[in-house]
């Protein structure tokens, strides 16, 4: 694929740091003869998550983020219970925002390794066209045998939404879906005025109830977006509490709520937790509650709340999907 060979590069740039280095040093060689065997989405084990029986009329694809930190696999066995688990995490902390409004379809895909952040380009090609292929097969399967017709989004975070950003670049406009698209929801990555000028198909949302777009973000305290690493420089963003591209601050009391989960998976609503401010391509944030939005043991800097794009924001997300759904329905 054309697209994440760029994407790729770009994020090899912000990312590259000696924490990721020694992590990639600390790898074994990376040797594809032994990359797991690829999911097969005509399977119930093909998939994340997949209903039974549909019982909504709007669907989503949703791709999860990179749970894959070990320092032993390069690429992720699908078939790993532990694996599974982790990126179950996913949906119930992020895909959960669509719950009661959208049917929700996970595909399981072999992603790659944070560690593959250190590699070069040439090394890393390989890990990437799997990763790429693994997504754009199950979304063409998902269309072909599991979406029926049904007005859909696409959704994802950080690694997952690099991949769903790459693939809309790419083939958006040639898929026959894309008159179905209520939205995508491309948290945790960028999209640039370039990227949109090359594919024209692809645009960002501007106002909460236009449909066929694109809402991206990626959040932080002021100041931080020289070093937050799924930031690239001239990003479109669209602000969550208002759903426009301008910098205006929009103050906390705007906020429906934040949504935090505790280790056993229950949540906690906290609204007005945070303003929200573009700055210099950046969701700039104040949160009431720094400790709640501090990773431990994180793989991002101080003041970067990449983990938490969709906590920051969650009720609000709620309300939208919601909006967005009517608007394309009228």
């Amino acid at each position: 694929m054309k697209n994440h060979t760029l994407s790729f590069s770009l994020l090899l740039v912000m990312f590259f740091s000696m924490a990721i280095w020694s992590h990639c040093l600390a790898m074994p060689p990376l040797d594809m003869s032994f990359a797991p065997a690829a999911p097969d989405y005509g399977l119930p084990e093909g998939w994340l998550a997949k209903p039974a029986a549909p019982t909504a009329p709007v669907d989503v694809f949703f791709v999860y983020p990179t749970v894959l930190f070990n320092d032993t696999d390069w690429i992720m066995d699908t078939k790993s219970p532990d694996m599974r688990a982790a990126a179950k995490t996913s949906i119930d902390t992020q895909a959960i925002v669509f719950e009661g409004k959208a049917n929700i379809y996970a595909p399981m895909y072999r992603q790659m390794n944070i560690a593959g952040l250190g590699l070069s380009d040439t090394d890393a090609a390989p890990l990437q066209e799997m990763v790429h292929n693994d997504v754009w097969r199950a979304l063409n399967h998902y269309l072909k045998y599991e979406n029926n017709g049904r007005p859909f989004f696409l959704a994802g975070h950080s690694q997952g939404s690099m991949i769903l950003t790459d693939i809309m670049l790419e083939h958006w406009g040639s898929t026959g879906a894309e008159d179905r698209l209520i939205a995508a929801l491309l948290l945790g990555w960028s999209l640039t005025p370039a990227d949109l000028a090359a594919h024209p198909a692809v645009q960002m949302c501007d106002r909460s109830d236009r449909t066929g777009c694109v809402i991206s973000y990626n959040t932080m305290a002021a100041g931080k977006q020289s070093v937050a690493p799924t930031l690239k420089t001239g990003a479109l963003t669209v602000n969550p509490l208002s759903w426009t591209v301008d910098g205006v601050l929009i103050p906390a009391e705007k906020n429906l709520g934040a949504v935090f989960f505790d280790a056993k998976g229950e949540p906690t609503s906290y609204p007005h937790f945070t303003s929200a401010q573009i700055v210099e391509s950046g969701l700039i944030v104040q949160p009431e509650n720094v400790d709640l939005v501090t990773a431990k043991g994180g793989h991002f800097p101080a003041g970067v709340y990449h983990a938490f794009d969709y906590s920051l924001f969650f009720e609000n997300l709620k309300a939208n999907i919601t909006e967005r759904i009517e608007a394309f329905n009228r």
